[in-house]
Formats: structure tokens, sequence, C-alpha cells
């Protein structure tokens, strides 16, 4: 006879999902945007890897990730950032309402580090922020992370360069982002159990008065200063040396 409590707690797992079932069998937290959180059925899952591509990075994906860190840093959980390409802003974290005492950024040499020190973040129940840099992580590695996240509480978000979207992903949720317009934000759902790839949404992030002015469209200064020909210029009265004997 089949041992039923252990197939029903198998199919409890928040990576197993029924093929039958068009509903979602993880868990959710809104992500702070109604339309993201109507695309998502209910917003970020939870116990679960969630993949954010990018084409490049600086356009506001972070931006998305602004409510679920105020979310759980107000909750006292520690929030690491994983090997970010940049220096964190502290001002705009705090004008966020985001708790600075609970987040921890950490630095690591190799791809070894990377994935140890992912792993330990999610099993000490701490939302994961992670980048993948240049050197992405092999099927395995993101294997190890889902499995890791479907027994928590959390959630982990990994920041891939959309050049990895063609390969596979154990990540439930897949999503490719791209910006084409100042403070505004492309996102396309790639991959999400039991949905169809292919929707996607258009999103404003930050206020008008705020707006980012693109390197391209920065005023270039063509007048230089001119110099003054050698008979214009003011004498420059050398120092006398007096001797005195």
């Amino acid at each position: 006879m089949p041992n039923t409590d252990s197939i029903t707690s198998l199919l409890m797992r928040q990576d197993i999902w029924r093929g039958g079932s068009q509903s979602p069998t993880y868990r959710t937290v809104t992500t702070g945007h109604k339309p993201l959180d109507r695309l998502l059925h209910g917003g970020w899952p939870v116990g679960a890897l969630t993949e954010l591509l990018t084409h490049q990075s600086g356009i506001g994906e972070l931006s998305l990730l602004l409510p679920i860190l105020r979310y759980y840093s107000g909750k006292e959980q520690l929030c690491v950032w994983l090997d970010p390409p940049y220096q964190p802003y502290a001002p705009s974290l705090v004008a966020a309402g985001i708790a600075l005492h609970r987040l921890l950024i950490v630095r690591t040499k190799n791809p070894q580090e990377w994935l140890w020190a992912a792993e330990q973040s999610i099993h000490s129940g701490a939302l994961l922020c992670a980048w993948s840099g240049k050197q992405p992580p092999r099927y395995t590695a993101l294997r190890k992370l889902q499995l890791a996240t479907s027994g928590s509480n959390s959630a982990a978000f990994l920041f891939s360069s959309s050049n990895t979207g063609a390969a596979p992903s154990p990540a439930v949720l897949r999503l490719e982002l791209s910006s084409h317009r100042v403070n505004c934000l492309s996102l396309t759902l790639c991959k999400l159990h039991g949905n169809a790839p292919g929707a996607s949404i258009q999103l404003a992030l930050g206020e008008p008065s705020s707006q980012r002015t693109m390197l391209a469209q920065l005023p270039v200064n063509t007048l230089y200063p001119q110099i003054r020909d050698s008979a214009n210029r003011l004498p420059i009265k050398q120092p006398v040396l007096r001797l005195h004997t």
C-alpha cells in the first residue's frame, strides 16, 4: 500500500507543481505594484527562487524589490545582498523605509564561496538578493538554491544577464527586464508554473520630478576658454634678489 502521508507531504513542497493545476502551489507576498501582482497571480513567490533577467544593470531593477525589502526589514528579518554590482546608496534606502541595520552586504571571491553564502543566507531565513556577475551559476547550483528555498519561509532573488534566458533554470519565476524609456521598466514573463510565457507589462518607476537623464542627453560644452596671446598677457613681476654686503 502506498504511504499516503509521504505522498501528501511531498506534494506540499514548494518545488512540486501538479501539471493539471492552473493555480499556484506556493505562497506569495505582494510586490507593491498592482499590475505586477496581477501578472504574478498574487505577488512574489515565497519559498521559491525568482530569477530576474536584465539587459543591463542600473535600469531600475532594484526598485522592484524595495517594497519587499521594506516588508522583511520591517519584520526584523535579515536581508542579504550577495555581490551587488554597485555600492548601495544608503540615503535612498532610508527614504524607501528600509531598515539599514537589517541589511548585510556579502562579497565573495569565487563561485564556491558565492553558492555557500547564498545557501547559508536562505537556511538562516534571510531574504536573499544575489547577483551572478560575469560567471553565471550552473544549473546544479541553481537547483541547490531552489531546493533550499522550498523549505524556507522567505524568498530568494537572483539577478542574471538576459543572455542566460535561453538556458534552462529551476527557478519558479523568471522575468525579463528592460528599459526603453526613462523611469519606465518593461517586464516580460518567461516562466511561471501554470502560466504561458510571453505576457508583459510596463511599470512606471519614481516620481516625474525625480526623472533621470540619460548620459547621451546631457549637454556637452563645445566652447573652450580662449587663451590670450602673449601680447595681451599681463606681465608677471619677477622677484628681485638683492645681495647685501
